[in-house]
């Protein structure tokens, strides 16, 4: 029986090894390096920031007529309250101070919903651009790893959920930023001959 065990505990053992020497192929690669140095991200950031420079354009605009029409609308307040007008006068321009008001704060709501919707087109576009270039980050890892038989590729900057580096150590070997990151750029139209974009 004790023989029986032996030989069990000895198969386990030596399939555990055979695993873990199965998957001990693993790839690191700094995603932020990869991401931030790809051409097209900086071209879709410049392209993110001119929509929200342009937004923030005209919603400066928009609140400088704002303020213009409070400053009429003060003036009007200011006219109604004049002593020397008659009853009929007063409840005139009474009416006039209310229909202004009411303009006023249609075009303070049309402003915030106008700043409203710009902020989340932005976030939008945001999430949609950076979801296209980590796709594509994604299939040249994916075609280099297979390239050099690799089980599972780590990104050197990721933190478990008690914030913790989940790569500890690597000694560079199969790291593939330096890779990756060429053959991003290869596509860079300033460049033509790819490689690294400049910092």
């Amino acid at each position: 029986m004790k023989r029986v065990l032996m030989m069990l505990f000895l198969a386990v053992g030596l399939n555990l090894g055979y695993t873990l020497n199965a998957a001990t192929a693993i790839g690191v690669i700094s995603l932020e390096k990869v991401y931030n140095g790809y051409w097209r991200t900086d071209v879709e950031n410049k392209k993110l920031k001119t929509k929200q420079e342009e937004a923030l354009d005209r919603i400066k605009k928009l609140e400088e007529s704002l303020r213009k029409e409070g400053t009429v609308l003060g003036n009007m307040i200011k006219a109604m309250q004049d002593p020397r007008l008659a009853a009929a006068e007063r409840s005139n321009r009474q009416q006039q101070v209310q229909t202004k008001q009411k303009e006023l704060q249609q075009m303070q709501d049309a402003i915030q919903g106008f700043r409203e919707r710009t902020r989340k087109d932005l976030e939008l576009d945001m999430r949609k651009e950076r979801e296209q270039i980590m796709e594509e980050i994604q299939q040249i890892v994916s075609t280099e790893a297979k390239k050099r038989k690799l089980n599972l590729v780590l990104d050197e900057a990721a933190r478990s959920a008690a914030i913790a580096p989940i790569v500890i150590f690597t000694d560079g070997e199969n790291d593939l930023t330096e890779e990756v990151l060429r053959q991003l750029n290869l596509s860079d139209p300033k460049k033509g001959s790819g490689g690294n974009k400049d910092k």
